[in-house]
């Protein structure tokens, strides 16, 4: 594999992120901050080039409804549902699966529209739907399940810092003309940094308990499974085209994992922010089976969402 094709490649960013953060010594530093910082910049060039149309809301308008229903009925649900195993046991761990649970989808679903050939139309009207009802539904859910744990104005405050101020300043980026090789290795190298942050944060919780931290990615691996099964047979029943089928089956399945990285880091006890970033992992790795197997000629590519 030839040196470039690394810098495309998410995969190889994130193992050595995760390799990194283990290897070395919890560094003395303010994590969240830097976490924050990342996000953001990985948000504005992801942002960057997306557009809407008159013709988008005209012809995807249901869609957009499906998506809402996709990320925040049937993969919230089933996210709460998994976490549920903790809520007894480890409260702080089931913090985490509601910040993931209460996120909007992954930017990725553009980019799984793009390297499927699908429709790119109902990709933007999808995230741009789950995103706007995550300005309302991220606080609100939040706050139903956590309580007093965090304060949801809080979370209302950086859903605005991670949301619209990425996407006001995307707007003058197009001007720039950036190609998709100059943003790709940027945003790949700012998830790294997420996971490598959130890793090494804590880093002496997972060493002292390896076999918790295992059970709990075996259980974010079955998640993914269950999602995968639920979000292709509900796609496949309502009858969207083939061409609409991946867009809407990473929409049900991948959540905005950066952004509950970042808020779980923020807001919650260290320790919350486990069931994030073994998200970031697994569903990375399932994005570039499922984008490859529809026809993806280039590997590196396909394992490089555009979160």
């Amino acid at each position: 594999m030839r040196a470039s094709d690394l810098l495309m490649d998410l995969r190889f960013w994130v193992i050595l992120a995760i390799a990194l953060s283990l290897l070395m010594e919890p560094l003395d530093i303010d994590s969240s901050t830097l976490i924050v910082i990342a996000l953001m910049i990985q948000m504005t060039l992801s942002l960057d080039g997306l557009t809407i149309s008159r013709e988008n809301f005209a012809e995807h308008g249901g869609g957009a409804v499906m998506s809402v229903l996709l990320c925040y009925v049937l993969n919230t649900a089933i996210t709460l549902l998994f976490g549920l195993i903790y809520i007894e046991s480890n409260p702080d761990i089931w913090h985490g699966w509601v910040m993931l649970a209460s996120m909007p989808c992954a930017i990725s679903v553009v980019t799984a529209a793009i390297l499927v050939r699908g429709n790119v139309g109902a990709a933007v009207m999808g995230v741009t739907a789950t995103y706007a009802a995550g300005i309302v539904l991220t606080p609100l859910i939040s706050f139903m399940l956590l309580g007093d744990a965090v304060n949801p104005l809080e979370i209302l405050r950086y859903i605005g810092l991670f949301i619209i101020i990425p996407v006001v300043v995307s707007r003058p980026l197009k001007y720039l003309h950036l190609s998709r090789t100059a943003k790709v290795p940027v945003i790949n190298i700012m998830m790294a940094l997420m996971v490598f942050f959130s890793v090494n944060a804590n880093h002496a919780y997972i060493m002292d308990n390896v076999s918790f931290v295992l059970s709990i990615a075996a259980v974010v691996i079955i998640r993914i499974a269950v999602l995968h099964l639920l979000t292709g047979f509900v796609v496949k029943r309502i009858g969207f085209g083939r061409d609409t089928y991946t867009v809407y089956l990473v929409m049900g399945v991948w959540k905005n994992t950066g952004l509950s990285v970042s808020m779980a880091m923020i807001l919650l006890a260290p320790e919350s922010v486990i069931p994030c970033f073994l998200a970031i992992i697994f569903e990375t790795l399932w994005f570039s089976v499922v984008t490859r197997d529809k026809g993806s000629d280039n590997s590196a590519e396909s394992a490089s969402p555009m979160r």
